[in-house]
């Protein structure tokens, strides 16, 4: 999805096209698809920038558009995000952009997880220091 600042001209359209957008200022930022990826979809130049941030904060992405510091591609599901001061997103027609998000974790091991797993057991009945037969 293209953000724009509310009121932008293009923000009424239900699509857009890339290449319609070549002369628009962009910010950088790492949340957003690189400029540098839609210049090689786009087969050449344009794409201004403007605004760089180098957070990962995205409501501070969307704060920049709507103050006008250039335009970001994100990705359907961050762009929803931008109700309010930032026009919805519009789509992107032509050409299709693929978003990949991978996500890595590791199973929870070693004395922190066997703590954690500790901690998240309901608590006894039986007040500490004592057994639960009385004595």
């Amino acid at each position: 999805m293209v953000v724009l600042p509310s009121g932008h001209p293009l923000s009424h359209r239900h699509g857009l096209d890339l290449a319609d957008l070549t002369d628009a200022l962009w910010l950088r930022a790492p949340v957003a698809i690189p400029v540098e990826r839609l210049r090689e979809l786009a087969g050449g130049g344009g794409f201004r920038t403007g605004f760089g941030y180098d957070g990962e904060d995205v409501r501070t992405v969307l704060n920049l558009v709507a103050a006008g510091h250039g335009l970001v591609l994100l990705p359907a599901s961050v762009a929803a995000e931008a109700a309010g001061a930032v026009a919805p997103g519009v789509p992107l027609s032509s050409p299709r952009v693929v978003h990949r998000v991978e996500v890595l974790y590791a199973e929870a091991a070693g004395p922190a997880a066997a703590l954690a797993a500790q901690l998240r057991q309901p608590p006894s009945s039986t007040p500490p220091g004592t057994s639960a037969s009385g004595s």
